[in-house]
């Protein structure tokens, strides 16, 4: 039996729990369905659905069957997170080869952005200016990639780059954060 990573298995049961609401909100699914939807072992859906109750993301109708649940449906806080692509790719990572790979890498670069912005040699009204334009690009890649507004990406790169006069002063991982949006553009 194939080992998968714990996160995948939450990612695709959220993902799951996520399209069944919104076929019907007050479905409760019963634990079958959920085996039989991951394509995976009893063993490895049932710790990683009791988390994802734990963290609030899933309602649980328990059963007096214990390990077992009655049924499972996704919670207003696990549709938020599902809905927010940046914190559901950065919490719940997609698998490798997925479609979603390329958006998946924003979330790490747009982090790594965020704290060489805040240890830049720049200050004062310069340095204002950098966190806002950074904080920016952080709120428009936030978004589902293909909502994302590519001229608006790519001026925001542009204002982060023009606040340093020469290249090596710039943030160092700018340019991969540049190469990561741009993979997304393309046709």
């Amino acid at each position: 039996m194939e080992h998968i990573h714990p996160k995948t298995v939450r990612r695709r049961l959220l993902l799951f729990l996520y399209e069944r609401y919104f076929l019907d909100p007050l479905e409760m699914l019963p634990p079958d369905e959920l085996f039989e939807a991951q394509a995976t072992s009893r063993r490895t859906v049932l710790p990683n659905v009791y988390y994802l109750h734990d963290r609030g993301y899933v309602e649980l109708l328990t059963s007096y069957e214990p390990p077992l649940f009655a049924g499972a449906r996704i919670t207003a806080a696990g549709i938020d997170l599902v809905e927010d692509r940046y914190q559901f790719n950065l919490i719940f990572p997609p698998e490798p080869g997925a479609v979603e790979q390329e958006a998946a890498d924003v979330p790490i670069l747009m982090e790594k952005l965020v704290e060489e912005a805040e240890f830049s040699a720049l200050d004062g009204e310069q340095r204002k200016c950098l966190l806002r334009d950074v904080q920016y690009l952080r709120d428009e890649v936030a978004r589902p990639a293909e909502r994302w507004r590519r001229e608006v990406v790519e001026q925001v790169l542009d204002w982060i780059e023009g606040h340093f006069r020469r290249e090596e002063e710039s943030l160092p991982s700018l340019e991969e954060m540049r190469a990561a949006v741009a993979r997304q553009f393309v046709p």
